[in-house]
């Protein structure tokens, strides 16, 4: 039985040419080379990647390139906006994209975010035809998560 990872967040060095949008709390780094590395060490055979917010916010392209890299190693989940008035655009675009296995819908203070939030809803409704999850990121919002998980319950 294979042994998969469900979250990982990959991270290439601080540098201009990929600069983090906050400090990292330990690691330099976590590429995919060295994630796979490690991997291999103890027997992982892939992980879902989810892309770091805390490194590159709501862009994805570092995760995209390690899947590019090791297609048979990873899929990908990315922190989307459901503030974001193009959220409906976002969403199917990402569920077009080679590898892309789901969304994390960041909540956090300052975001306008209540279980009937348009945003959310919109969310939903644009992931709903596709087969992969939605995942909900928040630690202060618990009620805010058991209002939205259960419109995702019935999707097919």
């Amino acid at each position: 039985m294979p042994v998969i990872d469900v979250q990982v967040h990959p991270f290439d060095r601080n540098h201009p040419g990929r600069p983090w949008a906050s400090p990292s709390h330990g690691l330099d780094s976590a590429t995919g080379e060295e994630m796979v590395a490690a991997m291999n060490s103890v027997g992982v055979d892939g992980a879902i990647m989810v892309s770091s917010f805390s490194a590159y916010e709501y862009d994805p392209s570092y995760a995209l390139e390690v899947y590019n890299t090791y297609p048979d190693k990873f899929r990908v989940v990315t922190p989307v906006d459901a503030t974001d008035p193009a959220i409906d655009d976002v969403v199917a675009k990402w569920a077009a994209t080679p590898g892309a296995r789901g969304i994390r819908i960041r909540m956090r203070d300052g975001l306008p975010m209540d279980a009937d939030h348009p945003g959310l809803n919109r969310a939903f409704a644009a992931h709903s035809g596709g087969p992969a999850p939605v995942n909900s990121s928040s630690s202060a919002f618990a009620s805010l998560r058991s209002g939205v998980s259960k419109p995702s319950v019935n999707q097919p």
